[in-house]
């Protein structure tokens, strides 16, 4: 991983520290300055940390599974990914809606450009590539929704759920299929053999894909029960057929033991309580607004906060520091903090009164989690500067 992207995880990573203790704060009522900030909060997980771990892994494990040369830094992409990110927080801080559209544009430009640089550098069929570019094609209609939100595109594109939409192709889409493209590209070095057979794999892309599609289309045209709960089913085998594959390959390898493959394993309960409570939503045996409210903040947190937790200094330490048998993030305290954070968040919906109480200990937990992996990658960052140093 290139160290400008490695910089700008640290840097999102204590912005996120902040911004965990923030939420804490505000649900106790004793801070409320941001507290309409959800939105922006979870965008320095999605946009903020694990982008740049994507946007910076992608083309070194490309080239390096294509047997070509390690790329050249692309300082075009890098810009245009930060430049806006930067400026779409702060149009949506503000609700301006010519920065929104500028930070848009930005975000969707860089990755049209990461998907020609992995076209150009992809060269035997790997089974992963299918995973990585459907995914960004899933980002790219996110990224239209989401800027379309504060736009009033929504009418012109007959988007008639358009939040649910967005969060849905961010989620459904790009974030399940890159997550699991990085799993099968790196159980080899995770867990000392592949991921799964080739019928396995072709089997999660395919019901993953479909299942997204499904649950992107299902809000655009209205809330289509059926389709919904179709997209549901083939998600869910989906996700169970691949956190099967991670426990069998962890367990193979000896690795079931660690703290890191449980996060990794761990983190996907967080996106199946979703998606197994949506047809109760669907069906109407449950809330669904209040459960819309807040699960995706459980969602982000427990599924991709944990997955990066795990991931991102695993990913440091191999392609920034490259070292042959790296180890994954996160400790004990970090499984047990996330766990009960998630659970704590989720139990806030049905808390009442006390909603506002239990809902500040989740995030004081995410919290603690945070500061596990800002130190984590804070060691990594200095112990390559003084690698270069020696170097020098």
């Amino acid at each position: 991983m290139p160290f400008p992207y490695l910089l700008v995880i640290l840097i999102y990573a204590a912005i996120g520290l902040l911004s965990a203790a923030d939420a804490s704060l505000v649900s106790l009522n004793l801070l409320g300055a941001f507290p309409a900030l959800r939105w922006v909060r979870v965008h320095f997980i999605t946009l903020g940390i694990l982008s740049q771990a994507v946007f910076g892994l992608l083309p070194i494990l490309t080239a390096a599974l294509s047997k070509k040369p390690r790329p050249a830094m692309r300082w075009d992409i890098w810009l245009l990914l930060n430049a806006g990110m930067v400026t779409l927080i702060a149009g949506m801080a503000g609700m301006v809606q010519p920065i929104i559209l500028a930070g848009g544009v930005m975000v969707f430009v860089a990755v049209i450009l990461l998907i020609v640089q992995l076209a150009n550098l992809r060269g035997a069929a790997s089974s992963s590539q299918k995973f990585y570019l459907t995914g960004l094609g899933f980002l790219l209609v996110g990224i239209i929704i989401g800027t379309g939100l504060f736009l009033g595109w929504s009418g012109p594109l007959m988007i008639q759920i358009p939040l649910e939409t967005h969060i849905h192709a961010n989620t459904w889409g790009f974030m399940s299929l890159a997550f699991a493209g990085l799993l099968v590209d790196l159980a080899p070095s995770l867990m000392g053999r592949p991921l799964a057979s080739s019928k396995v794999i072709t089997f999660i892309f395919w019901a993953m894909a479909v299942g997204a599609f499904a649950l992107v289309v299902a809000p655009w045209i209205g809330g289509n029960k059926p389709l919904t709960l179709f997209g549901i089913v083939l998600h869910i085998a989906a996700t169970v057929t691949l956190t099967v594959a991670l426990v069998r390959g962890f367990r193979a390898g000896g690795k079931l033991n660690s703290a890191g493959a449980w996060h990794l394993i761990g983190s996907y309960a967080w996106i199946l309580a979703p998606v197994l409570v949506a047809p109760f939503i669907v069906l109407g045996a449950l809330d669904g607004p209040s459960i819309e409210a807040t699960a995706p903040q459980a969602l982000v947190y427990g599924w991709m906060l944990q997955f990066g937790v795990a991931l991102v200094p695993f990913i440091a330490r191999k392609y920034f520091l490259r070292q042959d048998n790296p180890q994954l993030g996160g400790c004990k305290g970090t499984l047990i903090a996330m766990t009960l954070g998630s659970a704590l968040v989720w139990a806030s919906i049905f808390s009442g009164a006390a909603h506002g109480a239990v809902y500040a200990a989740g995030f004081a937990l995410y919290l603690l989690a945070f500061a596990r992996l800002l130190k984590e990658l804070l060691e990594i960052a200095q112990e390559g500067m003084r690698a270069s140093n020696a170097e020098i």
